[in-house]
């Protein structure tokens, strides 16, 4: 699958996202009042060239690089939590399916070409079992952000063998992301909760047990390149660390420019916030706790991309450091976000753009992949005390 069209690149994109400020502003209180994203915010996305940034080329997408499609990720979620989730979940889900899918499964995915959108839940909440050409799968699976608006549904499955999971080489259980078609999920209404309301993070099943064949499966640790460039080796542990770092940066960033704004002329019995020095030293301290965490994620994420430019294989600590830039970026976000809501008194207390941040980040860091077993794991690598043959996969080391 090709196509002759020539993908906006960086600067574009980025010009672009940044245009939308406005338009994506006013759509928010619509977004959360729909529990996702509005039509107006979702056309708007795409029509940017925003959804398909990691999309390999050979089918029309912008291909950046990590550090690139981060920094864009990151500029849409300092406009909006919700918005810039459904902006990562669209760079990993596109990316990741449109490198890692065998070519008769990526005819029939992205027939629509960038039309295309998926979204769904690779963490394996459901199960398949083998048949001739390809699974038979069914399952529930929660958290499905963006499944709204998506044509095609990305699911992880165990695969099962006499009511056992089939074991892989490394003795864990076998995984496989299979994409079913919109028409063959049931969504469920029922995301009613504290932030990320925008996100349309519902809850789906299998309306029954559906076939899927070889060609539109592939085993989640998959990172042997079907198209687009090298840098898709990471596969789908690399992709998930890029997205959430990028909302966490992007709401952090956000909620510290509300409050400057807020405290600017934020007035009480003792005069001006923005006058307080003890203040101005708690704001100076936020600062510095969000640009270190930044800089690091940079770090992390330019060192990796330089490497893969070369076609150099990521190495395990190269993967540690983007995996604990992802983690401790939201423990950092956390304070900042908690601090910024405590000192906007009233206004954060209220619905405002800083009790969204507020409850955005702290939404998002409830998310699987931030367990404690991620810093354990990147302890483990920094302190060269790993086993031989160590790989990170989707939830830790193996």
């Amino acid at each position: 699958m090709s196509t002759t069209a020539s993908a906006p690149g960086y600067t574009e994109l980025m010009q672009r996202a940044t245009a939308l400020e406005g338009l994506l502003t006013r759509e928010v209180d619509e977004s959360e009042r729909l529990r996702h994203l509005s039509d107006t915010a979702y056309d708007a996305l795409c029509g940017a060239g925003l959804t398909h940034m990691l999309t390999p080329r050979a089918l029309g997408g912008s291909e950046l690089s990590y550090s690139d499609s981060l920094a864009i990720a990151e500029r849409v979620a300092r406009i909006d939590g919700s918005t810039g989730w459904c902006v990562m979940i669209a760079g990993a889900q596109h990316g990741g399916c449109g490198s890692l899918i065998a070519e008769d499964g990526c005819h029939e995915v992205f027939a629509q070409g960038l039309a295309t959108n998926i979204a769904g839940q690779g963490i394996p909440r459901g199960v398949a079992r083998a048949v001739e050409g390809g699974l038979m799968i069914r399952g529930d699976w929660s958290y499905g952000s963006g499944i709204y608006h998506a044509n095609w549904i990305h699911s992880g499955c165990v695969l099962m063998a006499g009511g056992a999971p089939v074991l892989d080489a490394h003795g864990g259980p076998t995984v496989f992301i299979t994409y079913v078609p919109r028409s063959a999920i049931e969504i469920k209404g029922n995301w009613e909760v504290m932030g990320l309301r925008g996100t349309g993070s519902f809850d789906y099943s299998l309306v029954d047990e559906v076939f899927v064949p070889t060609s539109r499966a592939y085993v989640y640790s998959k990172n042997t390149v079907e198209r687009g460039g090298f840098q898709y080796s990471l596969g789908i542990v690399g992709l998930t660390a890029w997205g959430h770092t990028s909302f966490a940066l992007g709401v952090g960033r956000h909620a510290l420019d509300e409050l400057a704004g807020l405290a600017r002329g934020k007035g009480g019995p003792f005069g001006i916030l923005a006058d307080a020095p003890s203040f101005q030293e708690k704001f100076a301290r936020s600062e510095a706790q969000y640009r270190a965490a930044r800089a690091l994620v940079y770090q992390a994420w330019n060192s990796l991309d330089e490497s893969l430019a070369r076609e150099i294989p990521a190495t395990l600590e190269q993967i540690a450091l983007i995996k604990l830039a992802f983690r401790y970026a939201h423990d950092v976000m956390s304070e900042v976000c908690t601090f910024a809501y405590h000192y906007g008194g009233g206004v954060a207390l209220r619905a405002s753009p800083l009790q969204r941040c507020y409850r955005d980040l702290h939404a998002g860091i409830q998310h699987v992949l931030l367990s404690d077993q991620i810093m354990q794991d990147c302890g483990k690598v920094l302190l060269g005390h790993v086993t031989p043959g160590a790989q990170f996969n989707l939830l830790g080391l193996t």
